[in-house]
């Protein structure tokens, strides 16, 4: 499906019936790689609706040529949030898609039943992250031995290598790569910082949360979310060993569905309807 929202034509999809969950991916993700991600938790655990979409510039939702910068697409985002889901609502986000959901949080608390932050990308306000060494701690070369050339970044990525993690990377992460708009892209890494209020802490959020965060992670890193305790009193938030900015259905699955159970688990025991 697809709703316009101030000229953008977002594209999204919504599976199940019960309480209401917005799923946002990260940066040249699609929802795609969110439902390979999540599914498989809702599936054991039914009674939510959850809408994915697409960004702007990613995968079916187009950038036009003025959107440029990220109080742009948090309006763009916004404006999809006030179009598509029903109110009280859940949202999760992923590494970009977590630091846009931070600005949810920040922007409309009371609208929200709870809120998830996966891996999320926290930058500073200088626009530095705080992130680990990039390592391997778990090799196995040999699974690495057909890749494309727009794939040989992938061994180095992985914390624990494996055949597995390759096939998961190239079913659901590289067709949305090479589907993402680059230029956009580009224009947007340049005002990519939130401004305003939601660039500092707002009132704490008394919502059921999860932060979910690698103790490898050279990406994001996993320093900068510990900072966000106070401003979610009900956060469970875990450094999960073994794993770096992979952390899901890539890497550690099994600790990474159990917290995202509990978390449904605990917002649905919040909730009267």
């Amino acid at each position: 499906m697809n709703v316009e929202v101030q000229g953008v034509s977002v594209a999204y999809e919504t599976r199940g019936e019960g309480l209401p969950i917005l799923l946002v991916h990260g940066w040249t993700d699609d929802r795609h790689y969110m439902q390979a991600d999540l599914e498989p938790v809702f599936d054991a655990h039914p009674g939510w609706r959850r809408t994915y979409l697409d960004l702007p510039g990613h995968g079916d939702t187009p950038a036009p040529g003025w959107l440029e910068s990220q109080a742009q697409v948090m309006e763009v985002l916004k404006g999809f949030v006030d179009a598509v889901m029903d109110e009280p609502f859940a949202v999760a986000g992923s590494s970009y898609g977590g630091y846009l959901t931070l600005g949810l949080i920040r922007a409309i608390p009371k609208r929200l039943l709870g809120a998830a932050l996966l891996v999320p990308d926290l930058p500073a306000a200088d626009g530095s992250r705080d992130t680990t060494e990039q390592v391997t701690l778990v090799e196995d070369r040999s699974a690495f031995q057909d890749l494309a050339e727009d794939e040989e970044w992938i061994p180095g990525a992985l914390v624990e290598q494996s055949a597995r993690a390759l096939e998961e990377i190239r079913t659901y992460e590289m067709p949305a790569i090479r589907a993402s708009d680059s230029e956009f892209l580009e224009r947007l890494e340049g005002n990519y910082l939130h401004q305003g209020a939601l660039a500092v802490p707002g009132p704490a959020f008394d919502g059921p949360s999860l932060i979910l965060t690698g103790r490898q992670d050279s990406t994001v890193g996993y320093r900068a979310a510990y900072g966000l305790l106070d401003e979610f009193p009900r956060a469970t938030y875990a450094v999960i060993d073994l794993a770096g900015h992979w952390l899901g259905r890539v890497e550690r699955p099994a600790v990474f569905r159990a917290l995202f159970d509990d978390w449904l688990s605990r917002v649905e025991h919040s909730t009267v309807i």
